[in-house]
């Protein structure tokens, strides 16, 4: 098979919708891993900050505040959507193909919305009530944002979305049950020292330990498809 014969198979195969399939799932894999590897060491490096200040019992002069904590989580949503940002522009460019910007922008879009209610809601909440329960109401948001996108977005979104909603709703319960408000058959379950290391588990885990695990099924899910592809 000549040179030319097979750049014009690699094409038909990007562009089909096996090679989309395939475009998504590494696109998909890189931020994950990516994204939920800079939460994971913020997420350790905060509690770990929290657990010593808690240890010399600074925690009121020199432990992190709620706006700072908030901020901190700010500027590393603000890194994670540009590293995904970049991901999938240099996959447009590499392929050389019609990469579905469009499909992607819809999907962005419609994520976007119940991230920007939930995170809204749960700034609030970190505020008023305890940094742990607005973790948790972040995570459930993520979990929702993720399904909502379902119907555009490979079927291994909605997988992740379904898990992360599971995780983040327990996790909310677990921050919100006290004396006042204990679980059902459950009652209060012994809660670590601080609402914000609590936060911080809550975070590492929904935003860091999932994707990172989920992106290794996604790495396998990728193989089996460049092999169909191939």
């Amino acid at each position: 098979m000549t040179s030319n014969a097979k750049g014009g198979k690699a094409q038909r195969i990007a562009g089909s919708p096996q090679g989309r399939g395939s475009a998504y799932l590494a696109v998909l894999r890189l931020a994950l891993l990516g994204g939920g590897s800079l939460v994971l060491i913020l997420s350790s490096v905060l509690f770990l900050r929290e657990m010593s200040d808690l240890d010399k019992g600074t925690v009121a002069t020199t432990g992190i505040s709620e706006i700072a904590w908030v901020v901190c989580w700010l500027v590393a949503l603000l890194l994670v959507a540009l590293y995904s940002s970049l991901l999938v522009l240099h996959k447009a460019r590499s392929d050389g193909t019609a990469f579905p910007l469009g499909a992607l922008k819809n999907i962005f879009s419609t994520f976007g919305v119940p991230m920007v209610i939930g995170g809204g809601v749960g700034f609030m909440l970190v505020l008023l009530l305890t940094a742990a329960i607005g973790a948790a109401l972040w995570a459930v948001s993520f979990g929702i944002a993720l399904l909502a996108t379902r119907r555009r977005a490979p079927r291994s979104i909605a997988r992740l979305g379904w898990l992360v909603l599971s995780v983040g709703l327990t996790a909310l319960a677990y921050a919100w049950s006290d004396g006042a408000y204990p679980l059902p058959l459950v009652g209060v379950p012994e809660h670590l020292e601080s609402p914000m290391l609590e936060a911080n588990l809550i975070i590492g885990a929904c935003f860091g330990l999932i994707p990172i695990f989920y992106s290794i099924l996604c790495m396998r899910a990728c193989g089996r498809l460049r092999k169909t592809t191939g």
